[in-house]
């Protein structure tokens, strides 16, 4: 990772290079992808700025902070930073589909064989079952390719099934 401090108004020391060093290496624990970070340190009036930019494989993090005290203000930009990197790899983790750690029962086919004496589960899709009435569900049946419907019953308020059958009619499953 590339590290590059610059000061405004202020010369960057060694321990001030080392205390940035030392923080930053808290931020490979959410990338293994970082690039570069760019850190800028300034002296005003009333206390000392301290932004800090951050780039990974498709990402860039920005952080800025203020205080009366230098290393102040860069943990607290450090520290904004690093909340939105746990908040970025937590939206990257719960995006993830996990089959078999949530459902044990659930197994991958290898090399053409099923595992545990179960069939395996090819393809997942999941979609919001969406309020409506059967002839609106037969209306979007007719529209699809598929063979098979499932939406919320608006007069029920339960997920139904529509299929269609081979004769060309419609079956609606309900549960009891």
């Amino acid at each position: 990772m590339k590290v590059e401090i610059n000061g405004i108004k202020i010369s960057v020391t060694k321990d001030i290079e080392d205390f940035i060093q030392k923080k930053i290496k808290k931020l490979n624990r959410y990338f293994k992808g970082i690039i570069s970070c760019y850190v800028i340190l300034k002296s005003e009036k009333t206390g000392y700025e301290t932004e800090i930019t951050l780039t990974a494989k498709g990402l860039r993090i920005n952080g800025k902070g203020n205080a009366a005290d230098l290393y102040s203000s860069i943990e607290d930009a450090i520290d904004k930073v690093v909340r939105q990197s746990k908040k970025y790899k937590e939206k990257k983790k719960s995006h993830r589909v996990t089959v078999g750690a949530k459902n044990p029962g659930l197994r991958m086919q290898v090399g053409g064989e099923e595992t545990k004496d179960r069939p395996a589960v090819v393809k997942v899709k999941r979609e919001l079952a969406k309020p409506m009435s059967v002839d609106e569900a037969v209306m979007q049946l007719n529209l699809s390719k598929d063979n098979f419907f499932v939406f919320l019953n608006a007069e029920t308020n339960n997920v139904n099934v529509i299929y269609r059958r081979e004769d060309g009619t419609f079956g609606l499953i309900e549960p009891e």
